[in-house]
Parts: structure tokens; C-alpha cells; sequence
């Protein structure tokens, strides 16, 4: 989504029961034609729709067709349609949305945000709630499963998708699984999640990859994103998807002008909320009608909506000429339709309110009673004109208010909502999402530790003229540096007082460097866990990173404000672990993100604070005094010493001093404990040698005099 309008789109009860009707009338229509298409195609054999509409259709999914056996699920559980509302004061059908209508999380998120900036307005105006229909939805999936107590998970393409934010908030908002393909496979019982503890059975699956990408065994055989065997799964009635594989052929623009027919035909009903006027070049008639009028419409490929129109009044005459040519060479693969002039709505600007045309996309989801509609939506500002909103993203969205008739808006929980379920308290973690959690652990303490090396760095740099303890620190810090990959080799082993290594130093924070590719890596890895994550830690993530990593650029050369960023970046770390140590449940999501903290932690206090004790006997002054400090350890150390800092008791402090959690003993034994625990999960214990470890560490804290 591109950005947010805090004014909402108003809507009367009497308007909104006109909407609502046209809406699940429509629903039933396309959840008929489906059901026919995939089924005995009596439409085809009545000549009520012309072969090419399927046999055409690229979204029709030849793997997904029962034939004249009975379909194991519903032909559509979930349907949206974009809307506008002509100057007659009429709403007209924009778009059909039957494969994966997108939004509805979008939807609820922009209530929240309108709720909490505007909860006068909001309350005074008795608006109806939107979140029954989730609650719905929930429900109706279940019910999609022949179990009694189903396994749900929502199917997307992954971080890289352009809704993959809705994808991870709709997953968290309905309580059920976020996987990919890769997290899924197929066996005699059908679809498994692969989890730590094994392979778990998934019932339902919401999808929100393409059906055509959704199994290269039977639909795109380049697909890297898909489940091989997932259309003989569903075909054999072992997983319900929702919706269905296929059943975007219901949404292809040329479906359209047949649809008043196929009502009368199907439901015995006049359509109540045609689409506006489409013909499609693929009938004589409306070819020729087409041809006679082609300089007035907007022509668009028959089969892809997401395409957009091509307003034949803004092309040149050679650019009308090739279009016209196009449609006569295949004639079935183009539409026309009139342009349409959106009613608008006002939009807040710096320049005050301007009025900007609006879609309205409402959302249904099936019932056994029916179908239900959202009562609100996703309203996108169209500002080049109305057109079709692919992925339910506009120039702009907001939300949209449906007011009630009376101050009450009752709503009753599904009668399926509570049931007698077994007490547990465990969960089923992806075997990807583990890893995913574990890098996240180790990038976030691999930020702390840069900051800290940095932030060492650039206090003393900041001491002018330097002293020559300083020197001999920052000729240990170099090396550290140097040894994270944070600074080149040669400006980070320079001699201090030459200033190349300030320079260096200084200009850590620019793009393509260790510190913004941690940044980066932190963002990548939230993003693919943010099912997983609470949403404070998943707003802490995207606030607080965006700041250091712009604050690194743009203070490029500044010693004091790059030791200010350095000291956020600190302050992030301690406050997403704080977090995670509060929020976060004691299980396999906390235990793999605390592992890779760990297993980080301990790698940089070996090679990181104490790298310099590996340096000669002259510079273990520096190194001690480095090993505090970068430990966050020295503040303990005076506290017990009251002394000159000695190699020993620094060493016991950051390697053997288990109360200490910035120690190696404190990050073993946690390591430990945590594999003990993963062990009872997945039935294997992996091999560490913590006792070997401490036995050599406290070898060398002896050699140095300890006792």
C-alpha cells in the first residue's frame, strides 16, 4: 500500500444494503459458473458460454477439473469486487476478484489507524465494526476441513511479494500458519508442514500464490514457489484450499457481458449490480461494434485484468491502427468497455481538501447461510482514474464507514467458534521459520557488537590530540575491526595517527558496508518472521532500524552524531531483547532467536573483546581495559576490585563468571540449555562440548594468574 488518507469513505445504511445485495447475489453467480467450469460444463454444452471463455483462458486450470464427480469443496469461499459509483449515483462492478482477493487485511488495518486518529468521529457516528467478519472468515475456513479440529495455513510467495505485509498481518489476525512452498510437502495423507517435531498434517490452505504457480508438477513446470502433488491433493479431497486452484477464470474481463444471462440462467434472477458496459471482441456483434466505436472505449485483454486498459483516445493514429490490427488478428483475446467516471471523494492535501476519484473494494466470505459481506472495505484513490486494482493497492487507500441504522450493530460469534480442544502448550515451528529466527538472533546481537567495536572507536577518536593509551587502543580496535569485516583492511591497520583509520571509521554507516548490510539482514529476516514476532517487536524492528540506517548515512563523517546512531543501534538491540525476553513465549520461536544471540555473542567476545589479549604482553593493558568496556563488564569489575584492572580477574569476568550475561560461561550454558530443550522436540541432541570449552577457557584465565 502506498500510502494512507485519513479521511474515510462514508457510507448510508441504505447505500450500503444495495452494495451488500448486488454483492452476494453476484458471489452465488460466480460460485455457480465455477462450480459448472470445473465440473459437468453444462454451460459449454448449452451453449450459454463460449468455449473459448475456458479453453482460452489461461486462468482456467485444466489440473483442477473433477468433471461430473462431485467437487470436495466449494468452488469460492472468498470473493471481492472493486467498485465505482457512476454520476447517476449508481454502483458499478469495476473488477471481479475470485482467485485471491487481496486487501481485507489492509482493510482492517487502515480501521485501526482511522479508529485511534479519529475516535470522536468515529464513535459519534455509529460505524460498523468489520472485525465479526474475521472471526467469520476463521470460521468458514475451518469448516472447509473435514476434521475436527483442522490445521490452517495461509500459502504466500514469500518476502519478496509486494503483499507479503498483508499476507503476515491476515495470517496473525486469523491465528493460523504462515508458510511457504518450500515449508510444505505431499505424502499419502496429503499436504504436511515440515516442523521441527516432524511432518503435521495442514487441512486448509488460504492461498495467496497464483494458481499457476502453485504445483510445476501439473500447472507451471518452471514454478520454484509451488507444492508438487497440490493439485492431486486437492483433487482427491485431502486439502481445501480457498480459494480453490483455478478459480480466477472466474475473474478474466470477458466473463463480463455474459454474466446478466448466466444469472437468469443459473439463479432465475436478474442480475442486480451488473459490471459497467464490456463487449467482447470474440462475438460478431460486439466485434463489430467494437470496430465502430473503438476511438470511445478502453480496450484490455480478455483474459488478464491486471492488465491495464488502453484508453483508445490517447493513442496516436499509427498506435490506433496496431491496436485495431490486434484485435482483428485474436479477436477472443481483447475486450472494450466504456471509460468510466468515478464519483470522488475529498482527499487532504498540503494545498487543503481536493476531491480524487475512488474504488471501493468490498470483501465476502462464504457461510453456511450465505454469504457475508464486510461491512466496510478498502477504498483506493485512483488518481489517473478509476481502473482496477490488481493487488489491492491504489495511489492511496482509507477506510471505509458503513453506519449503522440504530446505535446497535449485533453481531453473533459463529456457533462453531468454541470447541473442546486439548490443552497444549507447545507449537508447530517451520523447520525455515527456525532458521529464519536464528540468523535474526545472531544479526541483531552482530548489530550490538559492531555498534560497540565502532562506537570504541569513535570515542577516541573524538579525544583530541590523542594520547598515547589511546593510540594503543585504537591500534587494538583496528585489528577487531579489521577481523569484523566493518572497516577495509588497509584504512583499519593503518597507524592511528596517520588518520586513516578515522577516516574509515567515520564513514562506516554508507551503503554497500558490513553495518547497513546488518541492517538489512535484520529487516529481510523480521519481515520473513513477523508471523512469528509480537507486533511491538515487529514495530520496533521497522521504526528503529529505518532510523539508525538513515541516521548512518546521512551523519557520514560526523564523529558526535555517528556515536549518537551507534548509541540508538545499541538501544535497539537492548530493547528487541528486551522484548523478546518478556513478550515472547518460552518455546521453539524464543529458543532459536535466543540461540542465535548466543552462539554470537560468545563468537565475539572470543574474537572480538578479547581479540587483543592475542596481541604481544605490551598491549594487554589495552586489552583489558577493551574487554570491559566492550563487554559492558567494567562497571562489575570496579565494583569487586576496587583496583588497577589484572589480566585475571578480567578474564574470569567475561570468560568464566556464569552470573555475568555478558560472559562466555553465561552464553555456553544458555546454549546448552537450549539444545536440552530442542532435543525433547525433535528427538535428537546435537553435539557441544560446553565443558571443554570452559575447561580451556579457565586454562587461560590460570596461566594469567588466576586461582
Amino acid at each position: 500500500m502506498r500510502g494512507f488518507d485519513l479521511l474515510p469513505l462514508v457510507l448510508t445504511a441504505a447505500d450500503w444494503r444495495g452494495v451488500e445485495a448486488g454483492l452476494v447475489q453476484r458471489a452465488r453467480l460466480l460460485e455457480a459458473v465455477l462450480t459448472d467450469i470445473y465440473g459437468p460444463q453444462r454451460l459449454l454444452a448449452d451453449r450459454r458460454l463460449p468455449p473459448a471463455l475456458v479453453h482460452a483462458n489461461a486462468r482456467f486450470a485444466r489440473a483442477a477439473r473433477v468433471g461430473d464427480a462431485a467437487r470436495p469443496r466449494r468452488a469460492l469461499s472468498l470473493y471481492a469486487a472493486d467498485l465505482a459509483r457512476d454520476p447517476d449515483g449508481r454502483w458499478t462492478v469495476l473488477a471481479d476478484h475470485t482467485g485471491m482477493p487481496l486487501g481485507a487485511g489492509f482493510a482492517l488495518l487502515n480501521r485501526r489507524t482511522t479508529a485511534r486518529a479519529l475516535p470522536e468521529g468515529f464513535r459519534a457516528m455509529s460505524v460498523r465494526q468489520i472485525a465479526p467478519f474475521f472471526e467469520q472468515m476463521q470460521d468458514s475456513l475451518q469448516r472447509l476441513a473435514t476434521t475436527r479440529q483442522p490445521r490452517l495455513a495461509l500459502l504466500t510467495p514469500g518476502p519478496a511479494s509486494a503483499s507479503y505485509f498483508e499476507h503476515a498481518f491476515l495470517a496473525r489476525e486469523l491465528g493460523i500458519a504462515l508458510v511457504e512452498g518450500r515449508d510444505l510437502t505431499i505424502g499419502q495423507a496429503g499436504v504436511g508442514l515440515k516442523t521441527l517435531g516432524g511432518v503435521r498434517p495442514v487441512d486448509v490452505l488460504l492461498r495467496r500464490l497464483d494458481s499457476s504457480l502453485c504445483d510445476p508438477l501439473e500447472l507451471r513446470a518452471d514454478s520454484m514457489l509451488g507444492i508438487p502433488g497440490l493439485a492431486d491433493a486437492e483433487r482427491a479431497g485431502s486439502v481445501a484450499i480457498a480459494n480453490p486452484l483455478g478459480s480466477g477464470a472466474g475473474e478474466v474481463p470477458a466473463l463480463s457481458p455474459f454474466l446478466p444471462g448466466l444469472c437468469g440462467a443459473l439463479l432465475g434472477e436478474a442480475l442486480a449490480m451488473p459490471a459497467t458496459d464490456v463487449w467482447w471482441a470474440g462475438e460478431p456483434a460486439a466485434r463489430d461494434y467494437i470496430f465502430a466505436n473503438l476511438a470511445d472505449l478502453v480496450a484490455q485483454p480478455a483474459f488478464d485484468r491486471r492488465q491495464p486498459g488502453i484508453v483508445v483516445s490517447t493513442l496516436t493514429g499509427h498506435e490506433r491502427d496496431r491496436l485495431a490490427t490486434l484485435i482483428r488478428d485474436r479477436p477472443h483475446a481483447w475486450t472494450a468497455r466504456r471509460p468510466v467516471v468515478a464519483s470522488v471523494a475529498p482527499t487532504w492535501t498540503p494545498a487543503g481538501l481536493q476531491p480524487t476519484p475512488v474504488v471501493l473494494r468490498v470483501f465476502l466470505v462464504a457461510t453456511d447461510t450465505g454469504w457475508m459481506a464486510m461491512p466496510g472495505g478498502l477504498a483506493c484513490d485512483a488518481a489517473t482514474g478509476p481502473t482496477p486494482m490488481a493487488d489491492g493497492a491504489g495511489t492511496s487507500s482509507r477506510d471505509v464507514w458503513v453506519l449503522a441504522e440504530d446505535a446497535t450493530d449485533v453481531f453473533l460469534p459463529p456457533a462453531g467458534r468454541f470447541q473442546n480442544s486439548g490443552i497444549r502448550r507447545d507449537g508447530d515451528l517451520q523447520s525455515r521459520v527456525a532458521d529464519d529466527l536464528f540468523w535474526l538472533g545472531r544479526y541483531t546481537e552482530r548489530l550490538d557488537n559492531a555498534a560497540r567495536l565502532l562506537r570504541a572507536a569513535l570515542r577516541r577518536l573524538a579525544r583530541a590530540p590523542l594520547g598515547a593509551r589511546d593510540l594503543a587502543e585504537l591500534r587494538c580496535l583496528g585489528r577487531a575491526l579489521s577481523d569484523a569485516r566493518l572497516l577495509d583492511p588497509q584504512a583499519a591497520l593503518a597507524p592511528p595517527e596517520t588518520g586513516a583509520l578515522g577516516i574509515g571509521v567515520a564513514h562506516f554507516g554508507t551503503d554497500g558496508g558490513k553495518f547497513q548490510d546488518t541492517l538489512s539482514a535484520i529487516r529481510r529476516l523480521a519481515d520473513a518472521a513477523r508471523h512469528r514476532l509480537s507486533t511491538d517487536m515487529s514495530s520496533t524492528v521497522d521504526e528503529l532500524i529505518g532510523e539508525v540506517s538513515a541516521g548512518a548515512r546521512a551523519a557520514r563523517g560526523d564523529v558526535d552524531r555517528l556515536i549518537a546512531v551507534l548509541d540508538g543501534a545499541i538501544r535497539f538491540v537492548a530493547t528487541f531483547s528486551g522484548l523478546a525476553q518478556e513478550n515472547v513465549t518460552r518455546g521453539d520461536v524464543w529458543r532459536f532467536l535466543d540461540l542465535g544471540r548466543r552462539v554470537e555473542r560468545g563468537t565475539y567476545i572470543c574474537y572480538g573483546a578479547l581479540s587483543a589479549f592475542l596481541q604481544t604482553p605490551v598491549a594487554w593493558d589495552s586489552a583489558m581495559r577493551l574487554a570491559l568496556e566492550l563487554c559492558d563488564s567494567t562497571m562489575t569489575y570496579r565494583g569487586r576490585y576496587l583496583a588497577a584492572t589484572q589480566p585475571a580477574p578480567t578474564l574470569d569476568l567475561v570468560l568464566l563468571d556464569h552470573a555475568n550475561p555478558r560472559s562466555l560461561a553465561f552464553q555456553l550454558r544458555a546454549i546448552g540449555g537450549h539444545l536440552d530443550d530442542l532435543a525433547a522436540t525433535t528427538g535428537v541432541r546435537a553435539a557441544f562440548d560446553a565443558a571443554g570449552i570452559v575447561a580451556d577457557a579457565t586454562n587461560a584465565v590460570l596461566m594469567f594468574g588466576g586461582d
